[in-house]
């Protein structure tokens, strides 16, 4: 009996011994992911699912000079897939209505009868944009990151007014076509007309929005960037209303029976209140898009929004996913998410590790395990990226809205050594033991950065004397308002 205890007990002492070396894995895969999904400026965001499997994310650079196309596997990686740059604008300096040389906005891109069409707004060179209209570019290559695009091709009703923002959708077997049009001594308004192809309009268009409400002029009388969603026997119209550069910039919704004809105004009821609008964490929020997530059975809006009140129309603007739900055949958007909230992932898209590297703004290296060692208690410092398991992370949400930090390699968690709440404490990979020393929330600062803070301690996440090297150590710091202690998500799978 005496030796059958010894042996229970010599097998428990290993046991113990051996979960002490081995790195502790987390339960489950991580099932969410984090906005915004692009770690850069994007405004006017559009994302299309297509019929090879990937999801094409369109928007323009910051300095409004040229169009992006990102090709990703994923809905909610659609900020880190392939990316290319399709469309620049022209460098001639030209004058009036016919010209694409300057501010390239909203772009959109359609998959129609076996070709690729990106639809676009762009004006001269004057001073503001008094010249602005719609274009459109073609490419028949089965990928639209490949192949050559046509030279631009204006759009226009038979009025040819300033216009922008334009969105196309088939509806019945008809190819319709609504944007936002400043007509002679009118606001921004929402207009549609029928196309006789993807490259022309047919006809007059019809106005279908002016900005009546007092929720519609915030800042100036405007509706813009409209989206076409259908479901069930109504098609809906979103439209951004009130000034892109105040705080109020928020969403409208039309609708219409599916059968009628959208060319007719009196078809068409808006919503007497916006349907998506500000929050106290996230601003501005508009120009959607909308898309399925990869088993087709969810609904998701693709928007832009600020994450810090007065930001306007500059290039903090970020690119948001969320899911949104129904009442009868009627959108119900809800309200936008705060940017590093935990938000699960779309149906269908798998259950692997969604994994970030954690980048600080001020020597441009990631968080690392030291030698990317599985042991418990080893050091975490900044390196230059590799790819390698020990500079990726999980994000897994814990209550209160924290995370817990995961290193990819070794299942072990970020936390503060010892639990100290001291400046200088110094930051190490622990097995899991759900101390609040190992949580963390991120806070948004600017340019898409965030301070990272620590549960237990409430100090920040900082690299230690602001270095700049391999190496340089990452421990903990009272806020010092300072670029070495904001760091940036950047998906990586």
């Amino acid at each position: 009996m005496l030796n059958k205890n010894v042996y229970i007990i010599s097998v428990l002492v290993f046991v113990l011994l051996l979960l002490t070396v081995l790195p502790v894995q987390a339960q489950a895969a991580s099932t969410t992911f984090i906005n915004p999904v692009a770690p850069y400026s994007s405004a006017d965001p559009f994302v299309m699912k297509h019929t090879d499997g990937y999801y094409y994310f369109v928007h323009t650079s910051q300095n409004w000079d040229k169009i992006d196309i990102t090709r990703s596997s994923s809905l909610s990686g659609i900020g880190n897939g392939e990316r290319k740059t399709v469309f620049t604008r022209s460098t001639a300096n030209c004058i009036g209505a016919n010209c694409y040389s300057s501010n390239i906005w909203a772009p959109e891109l359609n998959y129609i009868d076996g070709a690729w069409y990106l639809y676009f707004s762009a004006g001269s060179s004057e001073t503001g944009t008094p010249n602005q209209r719609m274009w459109v570019i073609k490419n028949t290559s089965a990928n639209p990151l490949q192949g050559t695009w046509s030279a631009p091709i204006k759009l226009k009703d038979s009025n040819d007014w300033w216009s922008i923002d334009h969105t196309v959708a088939n509806i019945n077997g008809q190819l319709y076509i609504a944007w936002s049009q400043i007509a002679p001594n009118q606001p921004q308004q929402i207009a549609i007309a029928k196309m006789s192809s993807p490259t022309a309009i047919q006809g007059k268009a019809t106005i279908i929005s002016s900005p009546t409400y007092a929720w519609e002029t915030s800042g100036g009388t405007v509706n813009e960037a409209p989206a076409f969603i259908t479901h069930g026997s109504k098609v809906n119209l979103t439209f951004s209303a009130s000034g892109c550069w105040t705080d109020d910039y928020k969403l409208g919704l039309l609708s219409a029976n599916l059968t009628a004809d959208l060319t007719v105004a009196s078809n068409w009821t808006k919503s007497a209140n916006p349907v998506f609008q500000k929050t106290n964490t996230v601003f501005g929020p508009g120009h959607n898009s909308f898309v399925k997530s990869p088993d087709g059975k969810e609904d998701w809006i693709v928007y832009h929004a600020n994450d810090g009140s007065g930001q306007g129309c500059a290039e903090q603007r970020t690119t948001r996913i969320q899911k949104i739900s129904w009442n009868g055949d009627t959108p119900v958007l809800g309200s936008p998410v705060s940017s590093a909230t935990a938000v699960t992932r779309p149906s269908g898209e798998g259950t692997g590790d969604i994994l970030y590297r954690i980048k600080n703004k001020n020597s441009s290296k990631v968080l690392a395990v030291f030698n990317a060692s599985t042991a418990e208690g080893a050091n975490i410092l900044q390196w230059t990226y590799n790819g390698t398991g020990d500079q990726r992370w999980a994000l897994d949400p814990v209550s209160g809205g924290f995370f817990n930090l995961r290193a990819s390699h070794s299942g072990r968690l970020a936390g503060v050594t010892g639990a100290s709440t001291a400046d200088g404490a110094d930051v190490a990979q622990f097995a899991s033991t759900g101390a609040t020393s190992q949580q963390w929330s991120f806070t948004p600062t600017q340019n898409q950065y965030f301070e990272i803070k620590n549960r237990n301690s409430g100090k920040l996440l900082d690299v230690t004397n602001g270095s700049l090297d391999d190496g340089g150590d990452v421990k903990q710091w009272s806020d010092l308002n300072n670029t070495i202690q904001q760091w940036i998500f950047e998906r990586v799978n």
